[in-house]
């Protein structure tokens, strides 16, 4: 399951051992979809000029973080299944099979999905509250030119965090999940909809459904936007526990963090260890 910003469909059921040719398809498809929203961000960009080598490291990168996820599945899907079978295959009955109807898949997958952002709002909501895990999400915040491809910008130490989180959902559902069409939509194209560098607005929209302006104020520069917007389907999310901040018809502000910047390779693959030490250092002198 993808933490704050969906890269991959979260993992339904304990069985998810991926094969070397979905692994494949899911890179190509990511690939296309990167280039598809690159032509897009060219006719109306939020941030016209953004340097091209930022895009070409967050797109070289997508391939070893989808890998990462995929690796993650075979060494979850134990633990998984003991849940499973602790809660006799989920708490809640099953919904929908092969024979129901296009209302109930949908009904069902907006059920689980709000579900999903639920949990995935509670991680996001501690990584910004909580120091050490910060250091798990400020690789994806170090981005100053957020296009479509920062949505696979994410540290493999938030992977490890969502598996987590994505208990309770698993524990309702049990191994249900969303048609594939509807996880797609909700849960791979929605990442790159969120981080496109689009001049798009929703409108009356905006409080029901998170896109591209409404989730660039969650990577703003501006103090006034600082932890707000950290649903990534559901704005309603926010505003049920007082993060809500709907952006102006015009307000599109610069993104990234104040301060120092590490490269992001090592920002990429180190950096979270390295703070982590920093932070058990710092505490040393103050403990004695």
């Amino acid at each position: 399951p993808p933490s704050s910003d969906s890269l991959d469909p979260p993992m339904g059921g304990a069985s998810f051992v991926p094969m070397p040719g979905q692994y494949a398809t899911a890179v190509a498809t990511v690939l296309a979809l990167a280039l598809a929203f690159a032509l897009l961000e060219r006719l109306r960009p939020a941030e016209p000029g953004q340097p091209a080598r930022r895009w070409l490291f967050n797109l070289g990168y997508t391939p070893f973080i989808l890998a990462f996820v995929f690796l993650l599945g075979p060494l979850a899907a134990p633990f998984y299944a003991a849940v499973l079978e602790r809660t006799g295959g989920g708490l809640l009955p099953v919904f929908v099979d092969q024979d129901s109807s296009f209302a109930g898949h949908a009904v069902f997958a907006l059920a689980y999905a709000f579900a999903w952002d639920l949990a995935q709002y509670a991680l996001h909501r501690l990584q910004h509250a909580v120091p050490a895990l910060w250091e798990t999400h400020r690789f994806h915040h170090d981005e100053s030119a957020v296009s479509a491809v920062a949505q696979a910008r994410v540290h493999p130490t938030s992977y490890v965090l969502a598996l987590l989180f994505h208990l309770p959902v698993l524990i309702l559902f049990g191994p249900q999940a969303p048609h594939f069409a509807a996880a797609f939509l909700m849960f791979t194209l929605w990442g790159f909809v969120n981080h496109a560098n689009l001049r798009v607005g929703f409108g009356p929209l905006t409080p029901a459904i998170a896109g591209p302006q409404w989730h660039r104020i969650h990577h703003s520069l501006r103090p006034e936007h600082r932890d707000r917007n950290l649903a990534v389907l559901f704005p309603v999310i926010d505003r049920m526990f007082g993060t809500y901040y709907r952006p102006g018809k015009s307000e599109y502000p610069p993104t990234g963090l104040e301060g120092i910047r590490v490269g992001s390779l090592r920002a990429a693959t180190v950096e979270p260890f390295l703070g982590w030490a920093r932070m058990m250092i710092g505490r040393a002198p103050r403990a004695a």
